[in-house]
């Protein structure tokens, strides 16, 4: 009965966000496709470190990106939401184990992620000529880890987030900065050091340079050390959304 209600309040959750596909959709395409626009004109055809063109470069980093922000953003302002409109106690009502709730809004936000990859890919893949997935079983797996790593922290953040300046904040100070400094535009490898090492400590980089193996070939780290860091870091962030979720709807 327990995965029953598992799996209908993550139904809900793909019902909802399909209700404002405007902005779960069409914003993050739109951003990708001026993106690709600008950075096509600036830098043309020219090449980065190993001879990868730049265009499919930058192209692989803003779907990794579109990837983190969907999965991230989906669970965290769903939840600050139902905290603001009364919802949440719907969520305490339901005779469900909170990691059960969490799990749902994470795949929920996995759901919404893949969704908005395939669109943007289906949108924009002409800006990028001869574009083509190197690894199509390690992208799967890539778009699996990501979401749930990201769905994960999203469902956190909105456990612990009151309003929505604190939410705000986190994204704004925290997370896009960290995105930005993934190498989503540039290769880690090409920084000066000590820069070129402490990148390699930005849990993004990981998640970015898999996307960018699987699609082009072209990676900064093994793309196995990656996939570990994803997966240890996916384990960490399910006990800490256990304990958040606890906390918050037990309360």
């Amino acid at each position: 009965m327990t995965m029953a209600y598992m799996w209908a309040l993550y139904a809900r959750e793909v019902k909802r966000f399909q209700k404002i596909w405007l902005d779960t959709v069409l914003s993050p395409i739109a951003t990708m496709a001026l993106y690709l626009a600008v950075f096509g004109i600036a830098m043309g055809n020219r090449a980065v470190a190993g001879g990868t063109g730049y265009l499919p470069f930058v192209y692989s980093g803003l779907l990794g990106m579109i990837m983190v922000n969907s999965s991230f953003s989906n669970p965290s302002f769903a939840l600050v939401i139902a905290k603001n409109v009364g919802s949440m106690i719907d969520l305490q009502l339901v005779p469900i184990a909170p990691w059960r709730i969490g799990v749902a809004y994470a795949l929920a936000a996995v759901t919404r992620g893949v969704a908005t990859v395939v669109v943007a890919v289906a949108a924009t893949i002409w800006f990028v000529p001869g574009m083509r997935i190197d690894h199509p079983l390690l992208m799967l797996l890539a778009l699996c880890l990501s979401g749930v790593e990201f769905g994960l922290l999203g469902v956190t953040f909105g456990m612990w987030a009151k309003n929505f300046e604190a939410l705000t904040f986190i994204t704004t100070f925290v997370l896009q900065p960290m995105i930005f400094l993934a190498g989503v535009f540039y290769p880690v490898s090409t920084l000066p050091a000590p820069w070129n090492t402490v990148s390699l400590f930005n849990p993004l980089h990981h998640t970015i340079n898999l996307f960018r193996y699987a699609l082009i070939g072209y990676s900064d780290v093994s793309p196995m050390i990656s996939t570990a860091v994803i997966v240890v870091l996916t384990a960490i962030l399910f006990t800490i959304m256990h304990l958040s979720a606890k906390r918050t709807i037990r309360s």
